[in-house]
């Protein structure tokens, strides 16, 4: 079982991560809701994973994931981007730039989403590799 750290603030989008996390394993999942919470969350408890919402309100999330890479404590910690909103070219190109161990479109399928997780959890000692999980 995985600690899994989901910084999302829409309480739809965590309702429909759990479901689908939930129903096929029992990693131990913890949500936040800002950057500064999942600060506070990292610090209080080392997850396995993290899912960072690439729009979560009052955090430039592109920073975050910086901050979390550079980091010594967090620098090993696989994440995965998710979002529901579509990407413009600029912010995909950021996003390309990246180095994360998946990436996430809602609506996700609960065998795509839950394949992503086990790959990412696999790739934990390769943190700085970008992965692309494989499409349908």
């Amino acid at each position: 079982m995985a600690s899994i750290l989901v910084i999302e603030d829409n309480p739809q989008s965590r309702r429909y991560l759990e479901r689908i996390i939930r129903h096929r394993s029992t990693h131990q999942l913890v949500f936040a809701g800002t950057g500064k919470e999942a600060i506070e969350k990292l610090v209080s408890s080392r997850p396995d994973l993290i899912f960072l919402d690439l729009f979560v309100p009052d955090t430039d999330c592109f920073e975050l994931f910086a901050i979390l890479r550079k980091h010594p404590a967090t620098a090993d910690i696989p994440i995965v981007i998710h979002t529901a909103v579509p990407l413009d070219p600029l912010t995909k190109l950021r996003v390309d730039q990246m180095r994360f161990e998946g990436f996430v479109e809602f609506p996700i399928e609960a065998s795509e989403l839950n394949r992503i997780i086990a790959t990412a959890l696999k790739h934990n000692a390769v943190p700085t590799r970008k992965w692309t999980p494989p499409r349908a």
